[in-house]
């Protein structure tokens, strides 16, 4: 089968490719919105920064079930695709909660704001996207390795 050390490379691979497909598509989508958009290389960068950080918080969390699944046939594709798509937005649920907490001490305070909406969307479309990449290279990959031990 396929060693873990490339099944490794091929989770970071799939989170990285992700990443920038998400945040290309939606700096698309704004560009095609009939409103003007101004960019300013500072939003840019920060939002990069962001992406980048959460990107591999969510990897470390995944690398352990990475390594632990190797059979991906069948329906077990679609059901680890769904978990993998929960991912990012259990972390993230996770992390705004945990950051309303430490800020807010008032009770009236619930443990999401509709702020971090986006936030939410964009952790879903990079999880979905990176596990379907990575779930595909690791069929590929699985293949390949049938192939050559025939």
């Amino acid at each position: 089968m396929v060693a873990w050390w490339k099944r490794i490379l091929l989770s970071l691979l799939s989170v990285v490719v992700a990443a920038v497909v998400c945040l290309l598509s939606v700096v698309l989508w704004s560009a095609v919105k009939s409103h003007p958009v101004s960019f300013r290389s500072s939003e840019v960068l920060l939002t990069i920064a962001v992406t980048v950080v959460f990107c591999v918080i969510a990897w470390l969390f995944s690398v352990p079930v990475v390594l632990i699944v190797r059979n991906i046939r069948g329906w077990r594709f679609w059901f680890y695709w769904i978990v993998g798509s929960c991912v990012g937005p259990a972390l993230m649920l996770v992390l705004c909660a945990v950051i309303i907490m430490q800020v807010s001490h008032g009770r009236t305070v619930t443990w999401y704001n509709p702020e971090e909406l986006p936030l939410l969307f964009m952790s879903a479309a990079i999880s979905s996207v990176s596990a379907l990449i990575y779930l595909s290279l690791l069929r590929r990959a699985q293949a390949a390795a049938i192939k050559k031990g025939h």
